[in-house]
């Protein structure tokens, strides 16, 4: 296969950036000892890639006079566009270097736990903060999130995980927040005494958990795993708001981050308990590879960060 059939429509340069910098170097100036000083480099390496590029384009681009050099006159036609060209090279590494969202516009996906409480709060703190800042909200599973993410339609994603993620092609994974697991039961469904409730007991009781294929769930599934307890949900939904609800109908009870609730109070038709034997799920703030973070979403993080109060399952 040819260069041009590698790249229809598109055919590869004939010089390398570095030789076009060397030649803007050179002439302005006005010798290679001079353009070296100004780069950095040595005045054989500049001579090579002179040469390389005198060759490439099969043209004279300096005369060398006793004491420097001068532009012929190919030299100088060609050096404006030479310049245009480094010009746009550096504004496309600028570019390159900006989050894609617009300066007052934040652009971010989660999870249902985090979308209940957590980040509303966050966001409302952020807005007073800034005001007319402008926040576009993507909710779904994991995923969903990084594909997104990937493509450009969000600039940060908040996805539920264990803290040692596998690798995600083009995206950077760390930890933002970690969340206690907690058990919902329907009212004095395990007696009016508010004690924790073992990881060993709740593989006893009829499960309401979330579909297949969240962060979360699979959290619980590795929990169970590593206790060698069987985990066999009796009922499967797809949201928080729906588990609450068959909670609170005597479905059976349900492990959830403690996080999705408000800090004060169970929720209506159910009765709150600490879970113990479970780690804390950790959420995972997902964001470009290389591409930095707007100022709004770095000061959501910070945010997030400050509105957390369920680090552990003490």
């Amino acid at each position: 296969m040819s260069r041009r059939e590698a790249l229809p429509g598109l055919s590869l340069p004939r010089a390398a950036v570095a030789e076009l910098v060397g030649f803007v170097a050179i002439a302005r100036g006005g010798s290679v000892g001079r353009a070296a000083e100004l780069l950095g480099r040595t005045q054989p390496s500049l001579s090579a890639r002179l040469a390389r590029l005198e060759s490439a384009w099969g043209t004279r681009l300096f005369r060398r006079l006793a004491r420097g050099m001068t532009l012929t006159a190919e030299g100088a036609r060609l050096l404006p566009r030479v310049e245009a060209v480094l010009r746009d090279l550096a504004e496309l590494d600028r570019a390159a270097g900006l989050p894609v969202a617009p300066p007052g516009e934040l652009r971010i996906g989660s999870g249902d736990a985090l979308g209940r409480e957590l980040l509303p709060r966050a966001l409302a703190a952020l807005t007073r903060r800034i005001p007319g800042l402008e926040v576009s909200l993507l909710e779904g599973p994991g995923p969903r999130l990084l594909e997104a993410l990937r493509d450009g339609e969000i600039d940060l994603a908040l996805v539920a995980g264990p803290a040692a993620a596998g690798h995600v092609e083009a995206v950077d994974l760390e930890p933002a927040l970690s969340s206690r697991i907690e058990v919902l039961t329907p009212r004095d469904h395990l007696g009016r005494r508010r004690g924790a409730v073992s990881l060993s007991r709740l593989a006893g009781e009829r499960l309401v958990t979330l579909q297949p294929g969240s962060g979360f769930r699979r959290h619980l599934e590795n929990a169970f795993a590593a206790a060698r307890l069987r985990f066999r949900p009796a009922v499967e939904v797809g949201n928080l708001s729906l588990v609450r609800r068959f909670v609170a109908a005597g479905l059976g009870v349900a492990p959830v981050p403690a996080v999705a609730f408000s800090a004060r109070e169970a929720p209506p038709g159910c009765d709150r308990r600490r879970l113990n034997g479970l780690q804390p799920v950790t959420y995972l703030r997902a964001v470009r590879a290389g591409a930095p973070l707007s100022e709004p979403t770095r000061d959501l993080l910070d945010e997030l960060k400050g509105h957390s109060a369920f680090s552990s399952n003490k």
